[in-house]
């Protein structure tokens, strides 16, 4: 299965389903989604390179917390970033860990234009669930 998403209707919020083999190619193809939901995510570099870590106690929680750090990181240092690559990807105890090597570079209105700014992401609705040929995730942002 090639990893994907596609945009979900909601009446007050804005939604993506993504879909993919495995769980780190999962959260990389959410972390597309949500790029793609605030730029194109074509107009952006991979000058800037840049490794997060993260966990969460359950696969929503590490993904709210991932998606929340690629928000924060627009919102707080003005950096769209275009490639996601899990490097390190585990359950440890009650615990799931991430390591993401991230490439991108600093918003430039030049060549940038947000398309829509999100505000947060949300709990509400967020999904993760095992399909026939891999994994599923439905998530909603607050607009």
């Amino acid at each position: 299965m090639k990893p994907g998403f596609s945009f979900l209707d909601h009446p007050a919020d804005m939604g993506f389903s993504a879909w993919a083999e495995s769980l780190p190619e999962l959260y990389a193809t959410c972390a597309r989604a949500l790029t793609s939901t605030l730029v194109d995510i074509e107009s952006v570099g991979k000058r800037l390179p840049m490794t997060v870590e993260l966990h969460g106690d359950d696969l929503e929680t590490l993904m709210f917390n991932w998606l929340s750090e690629i928000l924060y990181l627009f919102d707080a240092e003005r950096i769209f970033f275009s490639e996601y690559t899990v490097t390190r990807f585990e359950n440890i105890g009650d615990d799931y860990h991430m390591q993401v090597d991230l490439h991108g570079e600093k918003y430039n209105e030049n060549t940038q234009q947000v398309k829509t700014y999100v505000k947060a992401i949300t709990f509400h609705q967020l999904a993760i669930k095992l399909i026939e040929d891999g994994f599923q995730a439905q998530v909603y942002l607050d607009i």
